[in-house]
């Protein structure tokens, strides 16, 4: 709002209330105060939210199906063209049902209708290397600590001992509440690549690809997220 009108505004509200003009030389400087500190902090610190589809690729694409995530992030910017932001992605995708838990004995299948979530926590260095007022493009990458879960749905009704060894776990059916053995969460180090598209001015709208991997034991846990949101 237009300092003048906002104090045009103010005056009026004082003459119908009665109140004291120095009372309302102060709302007005802190009112007008308000956008500017909110410029201020956008211009040294970054924040960014959305959201949008992930996609697995390499071995671990014939275990788990596409999926979706969120992705929030926030940190200062040390140079008009470069920040380091504290990074952080969730992914959630279903998993195959068609090539999960087999019974060896019985030659069984049972479907959990289980999934996989996957989180990370990151520091990435965020360069634009095009950089107008209405379009930006940048440059993204980092490293730190990833979580793979997976997250079984009831137990199935067979009785039976079910066995996968790409997840490295066992169930067996025939004990109330399904007895698991294995691990089923993994805390491992990781790493990100990739960039976006930025467009707007104030609060912009971003588009970005990225390809995560986690070390996980024998096989690496590999994942591309698609992701859209908005970034201060």
């Amino acid at each position: 709002m237009n300092p003048e009108c906002l104090h045009f505004i103010l005056k009026s509200t004082v003459q119908q209330l009665k109140i004291k003009p120095a009372l309302l030389s102060v709302v007005a400087c802190l009112l007008c105060a308000v956008p500017l500190a909110a410029q201020d902090f956008l211009d040294n610190f970054t924040v960014a939210v959305g959201g949008g589809f992930t996609f697995p690729v390499a071995t671990i694409a014939d275990h788990i199906k596409p999926g979706f995530n969120f992705i929030a992030s926030g940190g200062p910017r040390v140079h008009r063209r470069l920040s380091i932001v504290a990074d952080f992605s969730l992914h959630y995708m279903n998993v195959d049902d068609d090539n999960f838990l087999q019974d060896p004995v019985n030659n069984v299948q049972i479907s959990f209708g289980s999934l996989v979530r996957v989180w990370s926590l990151t520091a990435n260095p965020v360069f634009e290397f095009i950089k107008q007022e209405r379009f930006s493009s940048y440059a993204t990458g980092g490293f730190g600590f990833y979580n793979r879960k997976l997250l079984l749905a009831a137990p199935g009704v067979v009785p039976a001992v079910a066995c996968d060894t790409f997840w490295g776990i066992c169930v067996d059916s025939s004990i109330p509440g399904g007895m698991v053995t294995g691990d089923l969460s993994l805390n491992k180090g990781g790493y990100n690549v990739g960039g976006g598209v930025t467009f707007g001015t104030n609060a912009k709208f971003f588009a970005e690809v990225r390809y995560h991997q986690m070390f996980t034991p024998g096989t690496a846990t590999q994942l591309i997220p698609l992701s859209f949101g908005i970034r201060w």
